[in-house]
């Protein structure tokens, strides 16, 4: 049973699956509008070498919202550029649990 714990979290279909690709966590600043529509505007990811990268021009396509396993989420299909380039990247966001990852496809 589906059970949303805010106005925002009305999911319509469950995705059995589990996401495809390699989940990083990440720190992100994101904005909150007063009716609780979540945009990320700038996220850092730590290397494995331990250096912090940051993407501060974050320019979101779309949002889908997503259940995984009875977890829902949130995935930003989003434009980054780097090094003046833009590339594409998937971030996640798990409102039951404030975190936020990279999701990584191969």
């Amino acid at each position: 049973m589906l059970v949303p714990t805010g106005s925002d979290l009305n999911y319509s279909q469950e995705n059995i699956e589990t996401p495809k690709g390699r989940q990083r966590e990440i720190a992100c600043y994101s904005w909150t509008t007063a009716s609780g529509v979540t945009t990320p505007v700038m996220f850092k990811t730590k290397e494995d070498n331990g250096e912090i990268q940051t993407f501060d021009r974050v320019n979101v396509n779309f949002m889908e919202r997503k259940i995984y396993c009875g977890i829902p989420s949130f995935e930003y299909h989003c434009d980054v550029l780097i090094n003046g380039v833009s590339i594409s990247k998937i971030l996640q966001y798990f409102p039951e649990r404030s975190k936020w990852y990279l999701l990584e496809r191969d």
